[in-house]
């Protein structure tokens, strides 16, 4: 039986890792991914020994379906994502073809590992988490994902932008803090400026923004910016972008977003604010 690990290779060093995540990627026999990511996994002296297999951006499906091919023929094989394969990343595409070709489940289990099975050839599969674009961005500006956040992808390649513009509009009347991934391209150049206009809408001009790119890569660049800002700001596809929400602010070059603790307690003393009680829900009207 084969083996079929979907790898989360992090930000894109060795130190963002996970332990697992390196453990499979240095008994993998076969390493599948996008050829960014097998050059930085190079870079990481990960690969010497292995039979390697470099796709371009734009082919998934062709990665999912050659990893999957692999290891129904036996072979251990490493399908790699940067971040986490469960966020933007290559689970998704394995598990739908999987569902299409007619896999069945041989083990009777629920979530994954998992034992998979389509005719007499059966494939093990497990999900490997990674630190997410998102969590890597967080640690570099401090805490801006303190409070409720989505996620939100300006590629319009799979999702029609009417819907990427709906789930903006919902997340700027939710008060949400923001991560946009995939700000723009060559080909796109004008969504994120769309974006930031649409938040404009439901918060302050001067609330609190971030442009991270490459992080905790060779070329990291960090920029703390406005939401206004945004509107003029120059991105990328190795860029990722923070919007805060109505209480977040910057704090010494980070970018805060608080908890909501000085709603209810002196953050000096430590005690409760008139009113509030330890424990129970926050009674302010303008929590």
């Amino acid at each position: 039986m084969g083996e079929l690990y979907l790898v989360g290779m992090g930000p894109g060093d060795l130190g963002g890792l996970t332990l697992r995540a390196r453990a499979v990627l240095e008994e993998a026999e076969v390493v599948i991914g996008y050829s960014t990511y097998i050059r930085l996994l190079e870079e990481m002296g990960l690969l010497e020994g292995k039979e390697v297999v470099r796709k371009g951006m734009t082919e998934e499906l062709d990665r999912a379906e050659e990893a999957l091919e692999r290891a129904l023929e036996g072979a251990r094989v490493a399908l790699v994502s940067g971040g986490d394969p469960g966020v933007y990343g290559m689970a998704a595409p394995v598990l739908e073809l999987m569902e299409e070709r007619g896999f069945e489940r041989r083990d009777g289990g629920v979530g994954l590992p998992g034992r998979f099975a389509i005719g007499n050839r059966e494939v093990r599969l497990e999900v490997v988490p990674g630190v997410t674009a998102a969590n890597a961005v967080a640690s570099l500006l401090g805490s801006p994902l303190a409070h409720d956040t989505c996620l939100i992808s300006l590629s319009d390649l799979l999702t029609p932008w009417a819907l990427i513009e709906r789930r903006l509009k919902a997340a700027g009347e939710g008060d949400f803090v923001v991560v946009l991934y995939n700000p723009q391209s060559k080909r796109r150049h004008w969504q994120l400026a769309r974006a930031a206009e649409i938040l404009l809408a439901y918060r302050p001009k001067d609330t609190p923004a971030a442009l991270v790119k490459s992080a905790y890569r060779a070329r990291q660049e960090v920029t703390l910016t406005t939401l206004e800002g945004l509107l003029q700001a120059e991105a990328g596809m190795l860029t990722t972008v923070v919007v805060g929400n109505r209480q977040s602010r910057a704090y010494a070059g980070t970018f805060l977003t608080p908890r909501g603790y000085a709603l209810k307690y002196d953050l000096e003393t430590g005690e409760p604010l008139p009113g509030e009680t330890p424990g129970l829900s926050l009674r302010r009207e303008d929590a």
